[in-house]
């Protein structure tokens, strides 16, 4: 799986974002464009300690198993479960400014990429490291992309 710390990669990740337009259909899911952009910036708080998640449902398997599962596997296109503060559907976060989530995704993935601090567990998968982290928000990021076809 790619990491986002890999300097190739994070511009392959920010040249996808680019690619993005206003209004760009989901080739499936509920969230719009916008949405997503919102959602995957939120997740980039979760590494960096600003967003202190919920956890809604966790799969019913344990922690190393879904570790695995998160850095090594693409997450299925649809029915894939979320923290609750950053769901945007469910709670009817939607975003009027494309241009600006757009900018400000690609903000918080440079300040993702020059943290000096990350927090040491994911509240799902258990221990992770840097490179855990970066491969596990590489693999979020291109499912939202996918979803939105870049």
């Amino acid at each position: 799986m790619k990491n986002l710390f890999d300097t190739t990669t994070k511009k392959e990740i920010m040249n996808r974002i680019d690619r993005l337009e206003a209004g760009t259909p989901a080739q499936w899911g509920k969230m719009n464009v916008n949405q997503a952009l919102r959602h995957m910036t939120m997740a980039l708080d979760i590494p960096t300690g600003k967003l202190d998640p919920t956890v809604a449902n966790a799969p019913p398997m344990p922690k190393w198993l879904l570790k695995f599962f998160l850095l090594n596997m693409k997450a299925p296109k649809e029915k894939a479960e979320t923290f609750l503060e950053i769901n945007t559907v469910n709670n009817n976060i939607n975003p009027s400014d494309f241009e600006a989530e757009k900018t400000t995704l690609k903000n918080k993935v440079d300040e993702f990429t020059k943290a000096t601090f990350l927090i040491p567990e994911n509240k799902l998968a258990g221990k992770f490291s840097k490179a855990d982290w970066g491969k596990l928000n590489f693999n979020h990021m291109d499912h939202h992309l996918r979803q939105f076809g870049v």
